[in-house]
């Protein structure tokens, strides 16, 4: 048995390979950043703590490396990252972890790429292809999986988005025309195809597929099925419509897409015939394809409610920001500021603390809007703002209890705002 480390271990695709490791009773360590999530659950598995956008010199990489056989690099973005920070994470730090392995025992490197980075220019193609030569150029044994969408029982990133979409009520949004080709893999699939390639000398390059190729259109509507929703109208829309969407994406985290997954979303993703026989020469079995696959495992509610979620997810967060942001623009410029002042007046405030309050709160409560819509640091704004309204509603029950009594029910409407709060931060983990 090898002694293996496996980087960016809370990953959808690193969970999988290290489950398969662990049963076949291989000795592992992972890099992580919150090393305390994979240590709950992987509690045999030695977790170091590791940050790909810090993490560049080979020195540092020496001491993680001491005992271990056999790397696995899975870490990548395709989101929510500057061109310096991807290829910071994509080609820089891999590069140090790469010279690191020359200079210990390490004698196998398996990068875990992607099918198509030699096909764009964008810089997530652009870096980890860099990668991949780099390695390609080492006196150490490697080998390079490019692996094609990526599915399976559980699901992140584009397999995430496919869901979503593949769940909306009534239609189904395609693309442009969807007629683009994937040659889809299951996880398990790609997890068997690293674990084939541990004992493989020399260096190797491997396109990781399905054994069918089939259309964006086709996927989405068997991912409809598999999850149980009825047939659904099929609705084109245009690519242009989706492109100036993506920008939108280029600058928000936690949007469902960005300009790099469109670009990506435009070509046939699919391996060709040399890659089909190389695939074989160097796994024992055939990979199974899209419908066969998704189908062998049958969907559970938990499915269908990430699926219907998906896009719920970011609109309850985006709905919160804006009540908070709109709040503080009433109360900054359109809600008369003597009134506010007699509603603090009646609630025991002096003239002297009334205009100090007023603008104070009302900025608070725009910080707190900019932050959620940013997603910074969601947890922490997100309690602190069920802590304000808290106190608001206390103070307001206290010194102003008619509102209490409003048709509009603005004190009322507190409590669900709480709840959906809540709720926005127990959806906020991806992994």
């Amino acid at each position: 048995m090898s002694r293996i480390l496996v980087t960016g271990g809370s990953g959808f695709i690193a969970r999988q390979i290290m489950a398969e490791l662990l049963a076949q009773g291989h000795e592992l360590s992972a890099t992580e950043r919150d090393s305390a999530l994979l240590n709950r659950a992987f509690p045999s598995v030695k977790v170091i703590n590791s940050n790909f956008l810090k993490d560049s010199d080979p020195k540092l990489w020496l001491e993680r490396l001491k005992n271990i056989d056999i790397v696995i690099n899975c870490v990548g973005v395709l989101q929510h990252c500057a061109p310096a920070e991807t290829w910071q994470i994509h080609y820089l730090t891999p590069k140090a972890l790469f010279d690191a392995c020359l200079h210990s025992k390490v004698h196998k490197i398996i990068q875990i790429s992607a099918l198509g980075v030699d096909k764009q220019n964008s810089t997530y193609c652009l870096s980890k292809l860099a990668a991949e030569d780099y390695l390609a150029q080492l006196n150490i044994d490697s080998t390079i999986i490019r692996p094609s969408f990526v599915f399976g029982s559980g699901s992140y990133g584009g397999s995430s988005l496919f869901r979503g979409l593949a769940s909306l009520p009534f239609i189904i949004p395609l693309p442009g025309k969807a007629e683009q080709k994937l040659q889809p893999i299951h996880i398990e699939d790609l997890a068997k195809i690293v674990l084939a390639s541990l004992d493989t000398p020399g260096k190797i390059k491997i396109a990781a597929v399905g054994k069918d190729q089939i259309s964006l259109k086709t996927l989405l509507n068997l991912m409809r099925e598999w999850l149980g929703f009825k047939q659904a109208l099929n609705v084109n829309i245009p690519m242009p419509l989706i492109k100036l969407s993506a920008l939108f994406g280029n600058y928000f985290r936690k949007t469902p897409i960005n300009s790099t997954s469109v670009e990506m979303m435009q070509i046939d993703n699919v391996a060709s015939e040399e890659d089909l026989k190389n695939l074989q020469t160097y796994i024992p079995f055939q990979t199974r394809g899209f419908e066969e696959a998704l189908f062998s495992q049958p969907s559970q509610v938990q499915d269908r409610w990430h699926a219907r979620l998906y896009f719920l997810r970011p609109l309850a967060r985006y709905g919160i920001a804006f009540l908070w942001l709109w709040t503080a623009a009433v109360s900054l410029f359109f809600y008369p500021q003597h009134n506010s002042y007699d509603l603090l007046a009646q609630m025991g405030i002096t003239t002297a603390w009334q205009p100090w309050l007023l603008y104070s709160g009302a900025i608070l409560d725009g910080l707190l809007g900019l932050s959620l819509l940013a997603h910074y640091r969601l947890k922490i704004t997100a309690n602190v703002q069920i802590a304000l309204t808290l106190i608001y509603t206390v103070l307001i029950s206290l010194w102003l209890p008619q509102f209490w009594l409003d048709p509009f029910a603005p004190i009322a409407k507190n409590i669900p705002l709480i709840i959906l709060t809540l709720v926005v931060i127990a959806l906020d983990s991806e992994r």
